[in-house]
């Protein structure tokens, strides 16, 4: 055998190892991805979906900066102040950071 000929032989053989190698990629990436979602979905499915209502959701982005504590302390002490529930006392805190807002 020539060199030319050895030559397009190993060539040959390296064009077929890198598709080769491409396609075990491609077919191991889709893999992986379609077991990612199935267990994320699974895991998804069995966490319980906590539904806010629409005051909590405003109260906590009205009060997003403060620790989950610190909000926790807040809404029992407005529970206290004005002797109502959780919800209206989340209403009422974020009416009092309104009206102090606007004040100026």
């Amino acid at each position: 055998m020539k060199d030319s000929e050895l030559g397009w032989v190993v060539s040959a053989v390296r064009e077929f190892f890198n598709q080769e190698t491409a396609l075990g990629l491609l077919v191991g990436i889709f893999v992986g991805l379609l077991a990612y979602f199935t267990v994320s979905k699974l895991i998804g499915a069995r966490r319980p979906i906590e539904a806010k209502s629409a005051v909590e959701r405003q109260f906590r982005n009205v009060f997003a900066i403060m620790s989950e504590d610190r909000r926790q302390s807040l809404i029992r002490y407005y529970m206290e102040k004005y002797e109502c529930g959780r919800e209206e006392a989340m209403r009422r805190a974020v009416e009092d950071r309104q009206r102090e807002a606007n004040r100026w």
